[in-house]
């Protein structure tokens, strides 16, 4: 994998009280367990990912348009549409460094995840289920938190104050850059 752009992805400003789910919209990604985990925590969570009307593929469409389903009625949840490029990047990197934290609750062996990185280079906690690369590029209680179930994502909601953002962004520089990766 080709690492982040740690000159590009950087922080600014202060964080905002919104956690972001940012991703593509198959299942496997975990939107579902992200509006789960903002219906039982009473999160602000802000729903990052391509307009329906834009992917490419029915079923893609068909699962972002199942997660404005499954969110209908939850004042906590807003949807927030990338643009397509040459502002995609731009709007992805703003998301990632006004967010208190990155929601990840993918549920496969995800290789790698490439917005877990993206999102601590811009000093963004992350907060994620115990699959493929998730314990590799999260550091316990220090970057972020490995969760095992829908009660420890909870619980990790409540404590991510305790993550130094700074803390992140030193440790994606330090592991993922593509200077890095690329060695």
């Amino acid at each position: 994998y080709g690492g982040v752009d740690t000159d590009w992805y950087t922080p600014e400003g202060p964080k905002e009280s919104f956690f972001l789910w940012m991703n593509r919209w198959p299942p496997a990604k975990g939107y579902r367990q992200a509006i789960e985990l903002a219906r039982a925590t009473g999160i602000e969570l802000v729903m990052a990912g391509e307009h329906p009307h834009n992917e490419r593929f029915e079923y893609q469409r068909d699962c972002a348009l199942q997660a404005v389903e499954l969110a209908r009625g939850l004042p906590n949840v807003r949807f927030c549409w990338l643009p397509k490029d040459p502002d995609h990047h731009t709007a992805k990197r703003d998301l990632y460094r006004q967010a208190r934290a990155l929601i990840y609750p993918v549920q496969f062996q995800e290789p790698f995840g490439l917005s877990q990185v993206e999102a601590l280079a811009c000093g963004t906690p992350v907060i994620a289920t115990n699959f493929g690369s998730v314990p590799e590029i999260i550091k316990h209680e220090l970057t972020g938190f490995v969760c095992d179930t829908m009660e420890d994502l909870a619980t990790a909601v409540q404590r991510v104050g305790a993550i130094d953002p700074a803390w992140c962004r030193r440790d994606a520089v330090a592991r993922f850059t593509r200077e890095v990766m690329a060695g």
